[in-house]
């Protein structure tokens, strides 16, 4: 009888709270296990380039007393078994059939991996230069014995201008059995808006707190609902509701008519393809990863980046006629739902077939 096929995650870090990447990563994990093959996560607790809050040995020491028990934002299949290690070297990253790794620095250590460890596979899920080092992240896309695996076809175009090896592109997804219609669209409140919080800039909060204030000036009724894994901003009003790191997400989306999504930058994003499954009208800032699935004014209204009078507009117009927010929201959940998992774990199957 053949042995199942072993494939490694290697993810960057042990992430305490919901992160888009890790649960891409995850969802991967969790479907290939249930589809036979044995599959690992590895947890490096060193890499290169990335900035730690806690000095290594307060890492090394958390890892041993936390194990993974502090799992709760995710389910995992049971079959799944974890490990965390020093750093990504052959010393210590388990043997299998298939590795596949996520960030640009990780990628970078995976390369050096012998062949014991497993045919390698780079999955990019954003053009990640927030921190620099540019030469190293092109380097990343062109390493030998690598499949590069893109996220968005507008990654594709990126990382094909520095390496000439093939570069497939399978779409990110959602889940669609945790995120759907609830609440039909025609029967929402019409001045709700949800929208995700975070204090990394590059999220443009800001702008959609702004936004949010400007529209509460010319309809007093609204109401908006926030939610992200950072802690609730101060001075939030008490009109605006607070939800961190939430389990009820699909709740929240279904209660409100709208969703922002404010982001400078974007691999894939999932809370607006989230947000479009559960049937919000998509308002969003007009940049690469939003236009995976945003068509202005056919799935989506887009705006430009840090425009919160612009923002404030489209939210606007959409209470104001109530009909479009209702064709542009069913617009929308009918073209998301080419984004499934089924399509991609499909298609990521097909592609360790080949490499295996």
């Amino acid at each position: 009888m053949n042995k199942p096929t072993k494939i490694n995650f290697i993810l960057p870090f042990k992430p305490r709270r919901p992160a888009g990447g890790f649960r891409v990563m995850y969802e991967y994990a969790n479907r290939l296990a249930k589809k036979g093959y044995s599959v690992h996560l590895t947890y490096p607790i060193r890499t290169q380039y990335m900035e730690y809050r806690l000095p290594y040995v307060a890492r090394y020491i958390l890892s041993k007393v936390e194990g993974f028990r502090n799992d709760r934002w995710f389910n995992f299949d049971p079959s799944i078994t974890m490990s965390y290690v020093p750093q990504v070297d052959d010393r210590y990253v388990v043997d299998a059939d298939v590795v596949i790794a996520t960030w640009w620095s990780t990628v970078l250590e995976m390369g050096k991996l012998g062949a014991a460890k497993g045919k390698k596979i780079n999955l990019i899920q954003g053009f990640e230069n927030w921190t620099g080092h540019e030469d190293l992240l092109y380097a990343s896309y062109d390493m030998p014995d690598t499949t590069n695996v893109v996220v968005a076809s507008y990654l594709k175009e990126i990382v094909e201008q520095h390496t000439s090896k093939p570069v497939a592109l399978i779409y990110n997804a959602v889940n669609n059995k945790e995120f759907f219609v609830k609440d039909k669209i025609e029967e929402r409140t019409l001045a709700t808006v949800a929208m995700t919080y975070s204090i990394q800039e590059i999220k443009g909060s800001e702008y959609g707190l702004k936004a949010l204030m400007l529209v509460k000036e010319r309809y007093p009724e609204l109401q908006a609902d926030l939610f992200g894994v950072c802690p609730q901003p101060e001075g939030l009003p008490d009109w605006i509701k607070f939800y961190r790191a939430p389990d009820n997400l699909c709740d929240i989306y279904n209660r409100n008519a709208i969703f922002l999504s404010n982001s400078f930058t974007e691999g894939f994003p999932l809370t607006p393809a989230e947000a479009l499954f559960c049937g919000c009208a998509l308002i969003c800032t007009d940049i690469a990863g939003h236009r995976e699935f945003a068509i202005d004014g056919e799935t989506a209204l887009l705006v430009e980046v840090k425009n919160a009078e612009q923002m404030a507009e489209r939210i606007c117009y959409l209470i104001d006629n109530n009909e479009e927010r209702i064709s542009l929201a069913h617009r929308g959940n009918n073209y998301i739902q080419r984004f499934s998992w089924e399509s991609a774990i499909e298609k990521m199957e097909n592609l360790i077939k080949q490499i295996v």
